[in-house]
């Protein structure tokens, strides 16, 4: 399972939004992309983070919620983005759906960001964090 399905499963689970992992009807998580449907729509990407560990199965990856709401009222998207926020930063201690282990999600600048509007004036806020996670892989020690 990759670490972002592992991230789409744990929002869900955190009451963030749901994931659809067969892409049927009525999801509003996604990534890495944000679809063009529907209004209300969060997509998760990974960027940069620092260089990993090879002495052990440690890493900083960086996770990037994209939230998006309906044109008409931009409070809702950044509602939204700050119970992302809220409910992510400092979360930790924790084993995800797909057996990474989640040391601690720590938010990066403070709270969600206005990045503007879509092509169909919707609303975009993101909230970026760094996650600390233990992750096995080939060709480190793994304690």
């Amino acid at each position: 399972m990759s670490l972002l399905e592992e991230f789409a499963q744990l929002f869900d689970l955190l009451d963030l939004g749901t994931y659809k992992a067969d892409g049927s009807v009525g999801g509003d998580i996604f990534f890495p992309r944000m679809p063009e449907a529907p209004d209300r729509a969060l997509a998760l990407a990974r960027y940069g983070g620092d260089e990993s560990s090879l002495a052990d199965d440690y890493d900083e990856p960086r996770i990037q919620a994209r939230v998006r709401g309906p044109a008409d009222d931009a409070r809702n998207a950044e509602r939204w983005a700050e119970q992302v926020y809220d409910t992510v930063n400092g979360l930790g201690m924790r084993e995800l759906p797909g057996g990474t282990w989640l040391q601690l999600a720590v938010g990066l600048m403070g709270g969600p960001v206005f990045i503007g509007q879509d092509k169909n004036d919707r609303p975009e806020f993101t909230v970026n964090f760094r996650a600390e996670i233990s992750r096995p892989s080939t060709n480190r020690s793994n304690p």
